[in-house]
């Protein structure tokens, strides 16, 4: 790994979390505000596309942070990142901590 790593890709990563963070946010003020005025199963889909942007941001954050680590070639990091991102596709599709 070397010492010195580009700003520009950091900046990438928490320009993730900001931008995925404002659209889940865009997305269910629009619903709510939409809400009265369309049927209840669209208002249902768009809430629930809300949520689903905001609960997806932090895996395409860790997602982005493993591309950046490969590229440093800073393997220690990539295999770190690729564990959590492991962790948290095997939770969403076996619904592990469910109850």
């Amino acid at each position: 790994m070397s010492e010195i790593r580009d700003p520009r890709l950091d900046t990438l990563v928490a320009r993730t979390l900001r931008w995925g963070a404002y659209a889940a946010f865009m997305v269910l003020a629009a619903t709510l505000l939409i809400a009265p005025f369309v049927e209840v199963g669209t208002a249902s889909q768009l809430y629930r596309a809300g949520v689903l942007v905001m609960m997806a941001t932090p895996g395409l954050r860790v997602l982005i942070a493993l591309l950046v680590f490969l590229r440093e070639h800073d393997y220690k990091y990539s295999l770190v990142a690729g564990g959590v991102l492991l962790i948290l596709l095997l939770g969403s599709v076996f619904r592990i901590g469910e109850h």
